[in-house]
């Protein structure tokens, strides 16, 4: 592990769509005016925005990574036109059990009709980079370890197949992370994980697969978006890390746990 953190900032957002759709207010939501604040900020103070997978096959200083979860068809209505407006790319992650109209977990479902098949291929055309953020959006904590493994890697099986190319990331539901969920995640084939721990500052090679995101609402703007997107932020939320992190990679899960009681 590295001595000195990387100030690498990568944002997570969840539903963009306009303050006027009926379920605005059920998401973590913000407005594409906001997305577009955003981006437009972002380039003016000289971040370069890149894809997870652009960065690490190439880092560079200055950097910043737009990342989706739970991305509906929405983000195709609201969000593309933006990116598009910009010629700027992120990592988005819809849930596997969307797309089908099956179960998933901890997350209402109005407002927010799943991505088809075509619309994941076409969007990955388009240059989105599309990672797994499992099949039901269960906390892989908190759910049987056999099960965890099985969703992490049926979805990447299912994007692979879809997609004809390897699918390098996962963005791990609810922020459900520890020891034996991230070493399943690599031992399956995924190269970049992004967790929930809050702040831009990773330590790496070590943190690839936890990487840490700024939580982007729709409050973001301003001076709150400036402080998010500086170290001093990031330093912040790394010293107060072991005290506020729920799961954590020293974790082990209980399935684990009992096995070896």
């Amino acid at each position: 592990m590295g001595l000195i953190p990387v100030h690498l900032p990568i944002l997570m957002y969840h539903q963009v769509m306009p303050k006027t759709h009926p379920n605005y207010h059920d998401h973590i939501s913000v407005t594409p005016e906001i997305l577009d604040y955003h981006i437009t900020t972002l380039k003016n103070d000289g971040w370069k925005i890149q894809t997870l997978e652009e960065y690490f096959a190439n880092p560079q200083k200055k950097v910043a990574i737009l990342t989706f979860d739970d991305v509906c068809r929405n983000f195709i209505d609201y969000a593309v036109p933006v990116f598009e407006k910009h010629n700027v790319r992120a990592n988005i992650y819809p849930i596997q059990n969307m797309t089908y109209n099956g179960e998933f977990h901890n997350l209402k479902n109005e407002g927010i009709p799943g991505l088809t098949e075509e619309e994941i291929i076409k969007l990955d055309q388009m240059g989105f980079r599309i990672g797994s953020h499992c099949q039901s959006h269960q906390n892989m904590h908190m759910i049987p370890l056999e099960t965890a493994k099985k969703e992490m890697r049926e979805s990447k099986i299912w994007l692979e197949g879809l997609l004809k190319k390897e699918v390098k990331t996962i963005c791990y539901p609810i922020g459900g992370i520890d020891r034996d969920i991230v070493d399943y995640a690599r031992e399956v084939g995924y190269k970049i994980g992004i967790s929930t721990l809050k702040g831009g500052l990773q330590f790496l090679p070590t943190d690839i697969m936890t990487l840490r995101r700024l939580n982007i609402k729709d409050h973001s703007v301003g001076k709150n978006f400036k402080f998010l997107m500086s170290p001093f932020y990031g330093f912040r939320r790394l010293i107060t890390r072991p005290f506020r992190a729920k799961y954590k990679v020293s974790h082990r899960h209980p399935d684990a746990l009992k096995a070896n009681s």
